[in-house]
């Protein structure tokens, strides 16, 4: 049998189609997605096996909750007076705040916050206050709330409720001196 060189060279791009069509099916196959439920995946994810429980944990201790209307409270009238701590990293100079008797406060040495008056509510001391001399875009009064750790006739700890835990504030009375 004897073939032309034009029919080689026909029978050769016949052929060369025929492996580009192959191949080019086998990739079309490859890249289809299965036809099959993808929950047949994870049905075979042994996480979401159902698995009783074995183990005999049993509560042997709790904590009881006993509601009680017990409160701290402290009297206003040991709040009156002038209140002072030392200022922070300058231990000479002093700042706080007078507490009067009519609800009115005064701010003692801490230039820009200004208190206005004060209020006791069991153990929480409310202030009032807001900022002066200051060019900030939020001048606004605000309430600072602390609550009483310990007050006696000489010593006033708060915890300011903004605080970190464990953060104290402790002022001493100062007599204040009437002309």
């Amino acid at each position: 049998m004897s073939v032309k060189v034009g029919e080689k060279v026909h029978i050769f791009e016949a052929m060369k189609k025929c492996i580009v069509l192959a191949a080019s099916l086998i990739i079309l196959y490859a890249c289809e997605p299965s036809s099959g439920p993808a929950s047949t995946i994870t049905s075979r994810d042994s996480s979401l096996i159902d698995v009783p429980d074995s183990t005999s944990m049993q509560i042997t201790d709790s904590v009881a909750i006993i509601a009680t209307t017990d409160t701290v409270t402290y009297n206003a009238a040991q709040l009156v007076g002038k209140w002072l701590q030392p200022v922070p990293g300058l231990d000479d100079e002093m700042q706080g705040f007078l507490l009067k008797k009519n609800g009115k406060a005064v701010s003692i040495n801490t230039y820009s916050l200004v208190y206005d008056k004060w209020l006791l509510q069991h153990d929480t001391l409310l202030l009032w206050n807001h900022a002066e001399g200051v060019h900030s875009k939020d001048s606004a009064a605000t309430i600072d709330t602390t609550i009483i750790k310990s007050l006696t006739d000489t010593s006033l700890v708060l915890f300011p409720i903004k605080a970190v835990p464990g953060y104290r504030e402790q002022y001493r009375k100062s007599i204040i001196h009437l002309p």
